[in-house]
């Protein structure tokens, strides 16, 4: 069920876009048409910057200790969340262990008299050969 409203809700979007540009295509004109220009001729000096390497040496750097150190934030405050999730488990954990009541004088399950037989059978056969 979830997955279809963004589904549904791209489609419509990509939709809306195609009827806007084709309504555009009939009038003529574009809305915003100076700004677009602007835009698009920004992008296409930064792919080919990009894909021609002209971008100077120290820039590359800068971006790539940006991402680096992102990135080290990023793992850092994920396992500072995991730790400080996992000691309040472990605590009670452990708590629930240490408070968990006694199994002295509690009759075995059905289950576990089935098998203890065989183990008696198992743990003497293994005696007997050694």
């Amino acid at each position: 069920m979830w997955a279809a409203i963004p589904l549904v809700s791209s489609i419509v979007l990509l939709a809306g876009f195609v009827a806007f540009r084709v309504w555009e295509e009939k009038r003529g004109r574009k809305f915003f048409a100076s700004e677009r220009a602007e835009a698009d001729a920004i992008v296409s000096d930064l792919y080919r910057a990009l894909v021609m390497g002209n971008i100077p040496q120290k820039y590359r750097e800068m971006f790539l200790a940006f991402v680096h150190n992102a990135t080290h934030m990023i793992v850092v405050l994920a396992v500072s969340t995991l730790r400080a999730i996992e000691r309040p488990l472990s605590r009670f954990s452990y708590r629930l262990r240490q408070r968990a009541p006694g199994v002295i004088g509690k009759e075995p399950s059905a289950f576990l008299k089935t098998l203890t037989p065989e183990k008696k059978e198992i743990s003497n056969s293994t005696e007997t050969t050694n």
